[in-house]
Order: C-alpha cells, then structure tokens, then sequence
C-alpha cells in the first residue's frame, strides 16, 4: 500500500472516465487504518462492519454466497480510499485477493451512466466479468478483471439509487471529528428512499414496455495466479 496509488492512476479507457475509488483488500482494517494514518496522515475513516453490499451476485458465471465485509472509507484530494476486510472464507474476489497476499491495489472503481455500453466493451476487450450484481434496469455493477495487465474495474451504474452512497460518504467524511480516527455508521443510512421509489417507478415502466437491455453475460472460469 502506497500513497503514490492514490495519485498516479494506470490509464483507464475513457469509456469508464476518471476513477472514483481506489481499494485494497486488507486482512485487518483496523490495522490497515492506522497504517494509512501514521504512515500518510489519511483519515479520518468512516467505517462499517458487518456489511453485505452484494445483491443478486454471480461469481464467476455462477450464484454467488452473500459476502460479509468490514469496509472503511476516506479521502485523499478528491478520490475515496477504500480498505475492505473479508469476514471469513466466502468465496469470491475478495478471497482471491487474500489468498494471493495482494499487498498492492485490489481495484478501481468508475461510475457510468451507460452501464450495458461500459460492460460490454469491457468484456469486448480482454476483460472478464469476474462479479456481476445488481438487477439490469434498475442498478448493475461489475468486477471486470483484465488478466493480462491484473486491473480490475468496479463498474457502477451510475443512477439514483447508486450516486448518493458516492456522495454519501464523500460528504460524510469530510465532516468528519479528525481528532477520532474511526467513525462507525451502517451502510443502510445512505439509502436514499426517494431514490428508490423512482429509480422503482422507471424500472416498473422499462419492464412494462419492454427497454431493459440485459446485460450480464457468462463470467469467465480463470483465476488470475
């Protein structure tokens, strides 16, 4: 882990735009944290624990466990830093990561407003759609982990229902105590509840006249060494 991550970005196809997020997959996030803190002078960290962020997952082309993480957030500038401990053994991207002892970036996340035209080229170009989420039509996300260079994307839908958990937070911790270094919260407040009714109520018309593009296609079976 390296403060340099944070500030010289790989280059991302502009198809995706600017990062939003960079995350690594930590054994330990209380540990984590005050490493970024000592080390950085990073934080302070809103943190949830216990949190099942994944709906309607697959991984790798099949049903996946419900995932429980602990997940804390900050800022460096204008791009979130995101640590995330694993709970137990599930298997998943996650597992992946810590069974390889990735020290480094885990991923980057972009927001999209197109989400099928994003997925699609990436899977058109050399990316393999390791998790897919979510409810085409309503809100998606994407793990697309490119085997050859090892990026991984978290493609979001950019939508009602996803935007406010991004500002959400960003608001949140800069406003922050900077005196306490952890600052507990669950994910669940940041649902925005007029979000969801219409982000609901456009889904409901997409279905009736049929305009929802499906978008998930078959997660390929490698795993990265």
């Amino acid at each position: 882990m390296n403060i340099t991550d944070l500030q010289q970005l790989p280059e991302i196809p502009p198809i995706f735009g600017p990062a939003k997020q960079v995350a690594y997959v930590v054994d330990d996030i209380d540990t984590a944290i005050e490493w970024w803190q000592t080390r950085h002078d990073v934080g302070s960290f809103l943190v949830t624990r216990s949190a099942a962020p994944l709906t309607n997952a697959f991984y790798r082309g099949k049903p996946a466990e419900r995932s429980r993480v602990h997940i804390g957030f900050a800022y460096v500038g204008e791009m979130q830093l995101e640590l995330i401990q694993l709970i137990g053994n599930t298997p998943g991207l996650y597992k992946e990561a810590r069974d390889r002892g990735l020290d480094r970036v885990h991923h980057y996340a972009v927001l999209v407003d197109d989400f099928p035209a994003a997925y699609n080229w990436a899977l058109d170009n050399g990316f393999d759609a390791v998790i897919d989420a979510g409810v085409d039509g309503l809100a998606r996300m994407s793990y697309c982990e490119n085997p050859d260079s090892g990026l991984i994307l978290e493609i979001i839908e950019s939508n009602r229902l996803t935007r406010p958990y991004f500002d959400g937070i960003e608001k949140r911790v800069h406003a922050l105590d900077e005196t306490m270094p952890i600052h507990e919260f669950e994910l669940e407040e940041l649902t925005p509840k007029l979000g969801v009714f219409v982000q609901l109520a456009l889904f409901g018309l997409k279905k009736l006249f049929g305009r929802i593009e499906p978008t998930r296609r078959k997660a390929q079976a490698t795993v990265t060494p």
